[in-house]
């Protein structure tokens, strides 16, 4: 099974998400492949590795330099969970891949067959509308949408579930949306129950039950290398992942 954290606005906590299902996941005795698919490899860094460190990369894959055997590591300190890391070259490899053959399809035929390896594959997307990006609603069985609960994030995601759904009318994306997720909800902050209230009322079904609170701590677990569900997992947000994989496995139909 391969789900992408995906939503071509930044700054929504796709990264923060897909690190700690991708943990929450191992944790519970599944083998679970993350996918960094960031030119500034922020779920790398997030699980402890340097700059030196991130060769070699997904764009190995990409450009068929390498074999998955040696583009896959495991990540320390988390029993189950490895790990395919991103890379600055992200960033031209759109130009990188101009001569390819449908080259919003170079993704699919290079995760869609390390999904037998696995019992969980989690592509951690860019933001934007890159062909990489793009090539993640092909790829994925299932998308998870993460949105701030803000006004312009909102807008954002109309547009996105406009163009998700045109794309899918056509088969150009054939994953299934399995949750919108709201992350990052500050009740303080006067507009937000409006806003929470609005995207639950026009996605009735799509918006999953668990909110993601904003909490500090999330911004701390980065710079020690590990996921914020080791790093603090009391944490307002580490507790509410938690219930969030708990409840998309039950979307899944799975077991924890």
């Amino acid at each position: 099974m391969i789900i992408a954290v995906f939503n071509p606005k930044g700054g929504v906590g796709k990264t923060t998400t897909a690190v700690n299902v991708g943990a929450l996941l191992a944790q519970s005795g599944r083998t679970v492949l993350l996918v960094d698919l960031e030119a500034d490899y922020n779920a790398s860094i997030s699980l402890g590795v340097g700059r030196a460190q991130i060769t070699p990369s997904i764009v190995d894959l990409l450009l068929r330099q390498k074999r998955p055997d040696a583009v896959i590591r495991e990540v320390p300190g988390v029993a189950g969970l490895h790990l395919i890391t991103g890379s600055p070259a992200l960033a031209d490899m759109d130009s990188s891949l101009r001569n390819v053959r449908q080259p919003e399809r170079r993704l699919a035929d290079v995760v869609r067959p390390l999904a037998a390896q696995f019992d969980v594959v989690i592509v951690d997307t860019p933001a934007g509308f890159s062909r990489v990006a793009e090539g993640a609603a092909t790829t994925a069985d299932h998308l998870l949408v993460p949105v701030r609960a803000e006004y312009l994030p909102l807008e954002s995601l109309a547009h996105f579930l406009r163009w998700y759904h045109d794309r899918h009318a056509t088969r150009r994306a054939t994953a299934t949306v399995a949750g919108i997720l709201l992350t990052m909800v500050d009740y303080r902050a006067p507009a937000t129950r409006e806003i929470v209230e609005i995207l639950r009322t026009h996605n009735r079904r799509g918006v999953v039950r668990t909110e993601i609170p904003l909490d500090p701590r999330v911004s701390e677990a980065p710079s020690h290398g590990v996921p914020l569900v080791r790093y603090a997992p009391r944490s307002r947000a580490a507790t509410a992942y938690d219930q969030l994989v708990t409840e998309l496995l039950q979307r899944l139909r799975l077991r924890r």
